[in-house]
C-alpha cells in the first residue's frame, strides 16, 4: 500500500509540474500579471499556506547559509527564469530543455559539492539527455516564423535547470528534512522576495482580472509549491529517490500533450522525438547507478 501511495504522490508531483508550466506560460504571454507577479504569488500563497506548520515546527534548526542557498537557488529567482523563458519559447521547450537538463547539471553540482560521481551508464544516459536537448534547440534556431527569439529562452531554461541543481544539491549537502526545506525554501522569500516585488518590481496585480489571480495563485502557490513539495518528499520516503525520479520523467512528454487542446502549441517531429530522446535518458540516468560497491572500493 505504501509503494502505491508513493508513486500515486509521484504521479500528483507530475500533474502539479505540468498544470504550472502551463498557467506559467499563459501567465508569461498576456499582460494580466508580469512573472514578477507570478513569483510572487507562487512564494506568498505557499508560505502563507505553511505558516501553520513551520510555527508548529520551530525551532527549524537550520544554518543562515543554507536558508540563503536554498531560498536564492529554489524560490523567486528560479521562477522568475523559467517564466522568463516561457516569453520567448514554448511549454513543450521548456518541459524538455529544463526538465531534461536538470538531469545533467544536477549530476555535475553533485559530482562537484558532494563528490557524487556520476557512473557509466548515467553518463550514457546523460549523452541521450543532451542529444534530445539539442535536437529541440536546433528545431528552433533552423525553423521559420514565429521561432524569432526561442534560443534566448532556452538559454533562461539552462539557467533554470542550473539554479535547481543548485537548490538540490545546497539540500542534500546540509542534510535538510521536509520541515527544515519547506522553512529554508519559504522564509527567505516571503521575508525578502515578497516585499521587494510588493514595493519596487513591476505588478499589474490592482488592475488583473480577478480570475487570473485566482487561476496563478491555486495553480503556483497550493499546487506548483506547497503540495508539489509534500508529495515529492512523501514519494521519496515510501518508493525511493530513483522511482520517483524515474517518475519524473513522464513531464517532457506529458507537457507535450498537454499544451496542444489548452495552449494550442503543436510540437514538430523533432520536438517530439527530442522529448521522448530526453525522458529515455533520464530514465536511464535515474536507474543505472554505480553500485555502492564499485564507489567503495580502493582505486
Amino acid at each position: 500500500m505504501n509503494d502505491l501511495g508513493g508513486i500515486a504522490a509521484g504521479l500528483g508531483t507530475v500533474v502539479c509540474v505540468v498544470a504550472m508550466l502551463i498557467a506559467g506560460r499563459l501567465g508569461a504571454t498576456t499582460d494580466a500579471l508580469t512573472i514578477y507577479d507570478l513569483a510572487g504569488l507562487r512564494m506568498g500563497v505557499a508560505s502563507i499556506l505553511a505558516l501553520p506548520l513551520l510555527i508548529r515546527y520551530f525551532p527549524w534548526r537550520v544554518r543562515l547559509r543554507d536558508h540563503a542557498i536554498v531560498a536564492f537557488f529554489g524560490g523567486a529567482p528560479f521562477i522568475l527564469l523559467l517564466f522568463g523563458g516561457m516569453t520567448f519559447a514554448p511549454v513543450g521547450h521548456a518541459s524538455v530543455v529544463m526538465y531534461g537538463a536538470l538531469p545533467v547539471v544536477a549530476a555535475l553540482v553533485a559530482w562537484a559539492w558532494v563528490s557524487d560521481r556520476p557512473g557509466r551508464g548515467q553518463w550514457a544516459g546523460i549523452s541521450l539527455i543532451v542529444a534530445g536537448v539539442a535536437a529541440v534547440g536546433w528545431d528552433a534556431l533552423t525553423a521559420g516564423d514565429g521561432a524569432d527569439g526561442q534560443w534566448r529562452g532556452h538559454l533562461l531554461f539552462l539557467g533554470a535547470a542550473l539554479w535547481v541543481a543548485i537548490w538540490y544539491g545546497g539540500m542534500r549537502a546540509a542534510r535538510l528534512g521536509v520541515m527544515q526545506s519547506l522553512a529554508a525554501l519559504l522564509i527567505g522569500n516571503m521575508l525578502v522576495y515578497v516585499p521587494i516585488w510588493l514595493l519596487f518590481l513591476p505588478s499589474t496585480l490592482l488592475t488583473a482580472p480577478f480570475a487570473d489571480i485566482v487561476l496563478q495563485s491555486v495553480v503556483h502557490g497550493v499546487f506548483g509549491a506547497f503540495l508539489c513539495i509534500f508529495g515529492h518528499a512523501y514519494a521519496v520516503k515510501t518508493i525511493g529517490p530513483i522511482r520517483q525520479a524515474a517518475v519524473g520523467s513522464l513531464v517532457p512528454p506529458l507537457a507535450l500533450v498537454v499544451a496542444i487542446p489548452f495552449l494550442g502549441e503543436i510540437p514538430t517531429l523533432v520536438n517530439v522525438a527530442g522529448a521522448l530522446v530526453v525522458t529515455v535518458g533520464i530514465i536511464a540516468t535515474v536507474f543505472l547507478q554505480p553500485s555502492k560497491a564499485a564507489d567503495s572500493a580502493p582505486s
